[in-house]
């Protein structure tokens, strides 16, 4: 006698899986792959993008904000220009080379152009130009300081104590010796001696000098108003000539006075 064995159907079979999960060979229920794992797990949404965009959006405005205001707007553009350093008749000549920034935004004034429009008055020796926020342009000048005046191409001019010839005037302001030079310039060797003579006089003694002059720079010479002569010689022991040189000339009666040599002075 035989006996039949059916089989399942497929639809009990994969009731079978539905119900018990997966199973190994030997029908032991196993874990769900990775992949059913990440297919069930949900996605984060686009949405969560938003707040990064509006914080970059926001830092951007303000950024632009920030530039406007300091580069373009009138908040922070200049209302006072400050110099510093001179006398009314110089500040005068500052204001009317510098181009009144006035108006202008502060950060977009071009302060080396400033500055070099400053150094091309005359009488400037050094300018230093600073933005001196909120609303100020400083401008800080060190005038030339005339301690001479020597004659070239028929003019009068100012001397500093560099040598430079840096401004022309009708006649000698009262206080400075006239010298004579044969080039005066700032690299000009006479033009130092008869300089560093000039520095070594004092006040009272500067009053009686009619003219210095230093054909070379180791022959330097005054005159006095009186007509009497100082044969100066290099410009060496200047302090040392200084000192002695008064009392010589009213111990000693002459036309010249040499003291080349200090310790060795000489009248004829």
């Amino acid at each position: 006698m035989s006996t039949t064995t059916s089989r399942p159907t497929g639809s009990s079979a994969g009731s079978s899986r539905g119900r018990g999960g997966r199973r190994d060979r030997r029908g032991r229920r196993t874990k769900p792959a990775a992949a059913d794992k990440a297919a069930s797990t949900p996605r984060p949404s686009g949405r969560r993008t938003w707040p990064w965009v509006v914080a970059l959006v926001t830092v951007l405005a303000v950024l632009a904000g920030c530039v406007y205001v300091v580069f373009f707007s009138s908040m922070l553009a200049v209302s006072t220009v400050s110099i510093t350093g001179t006398d009314d008749a110089l500040t005068a000549k500052v204001r009317a080379v510098i181009d009144d920034p006035v108006g202008t935004p502060l950060a977009r004034v071009n302060l080396d152009a400033l500055a070099a429009r400053v150094e091309g008055v005359p009488e400037v020796a050094a300018v230093e130009v600073a933005r001196d926020w909120p609303d100020t342009v400083s401008i800080s000048v060190t005038p030339r300081v005339p301690i001479a005046v020597t004659s070239a191409n028929g003019q009068l001019w100012l001397l500093d104590a560099e040598g430079d010839p840096y401004l022309t005037v009708d006649s000698p302001p009262p206080g400075l010796v006239t010298v004579q030079l044969p080039t005066p310039g700032r690299n000009d060797p006479s033009t130092t001696a008869a300089l560093s003579v000039v520095m070594a006089l004092t006040p009272e003694f500067k009053s009686q000098v009619a003219v210095l002059s230093a054909r070379t720079e180791f022959d330097v010479e005054l005159t006095l108003i009186d007509r009497k002569k100082v044969i100066w010689g290099e410009p060496t022991d200047n302090a040392k000539k200084m000192q002695m040189l008064p009392a010589l000339l009213a111990a000693r009666d002459g036309t010249e006075y040499d003291i080349t040599d200090p310790t060795l002075a000489t009248v004829r």
